[in-house]
């Protein structure tokens, strides 16, 4: 046994390194929003700034903001003014963002406004594309292929 003994060698001790310097990570930038517009919608002056977009065309007004990601319900309370819970929300993925859509209604002075949203959502930031209307103007079609143009890679040509 003594002499098997001496054949081990000894193992090397681990060393850890300690640093004063703390390294954050670095937050992606928000990705360029871009969509398909109707012809007769104009752009409208935000003061929010590149992170919200507004167009309006006939009594219709579309909005597009950049948001933090996170919280869907508190994205989903300020592109609504309703309390999250009481919506019915959609939710599925597509090219690999997770995608949230809902509708909802507002009474005022001049009839029932609808409301529809889809929030896209990459993980860093939500992208909302929200559209009011009258209740009677038919704007399904226009909505959908907003809704399916969404492009965030800056390259696509959305025909606007």
């Amino acid at each position: 046994l003594l002499c098997f003994s001496g054949c081990m060698d000894a193992a090397e001790p681990v060393m850890e390194t300690v640093a004063d310097v703390i390294l954050e990570p670095v937050a992606a930038e928000p990705k360029p929003m871009a969509v398909w517009l109707p012809d007769d919608a104009a752009a409208q002056t935000m003061a929010e700034g590149e992170a919200e977009q507004c167009y309006t065309w006939g009594d219709c007004e579309l909005r597009l903001q950049t948001m933090d990601g996170g919280d869907i319900l508190a994205t989903l309370s300020k592109l609504t003014g309703q309390d999250p819970q009481k919506l019915t929300v959609m939710e599925y993925e597509r090219d690999g963002l997770r995608l949230y859509q809902t509708v909802w209604s507002m009474t005022g002075e001049e009839g029932i406004t609808l409301g529809r949203c889809m929030v896209a959502d990459d993980g860093s930031y939500h992208y909302c594309i929200s559209l009011t209307s009258p209740e009677n103007a038919d704007v399904g079609e226009d909505y959908a292929q907003i809704c399916a143009s969404l492009d965030l890679t800056g390259e696509e040509d959305t025909g606007k």
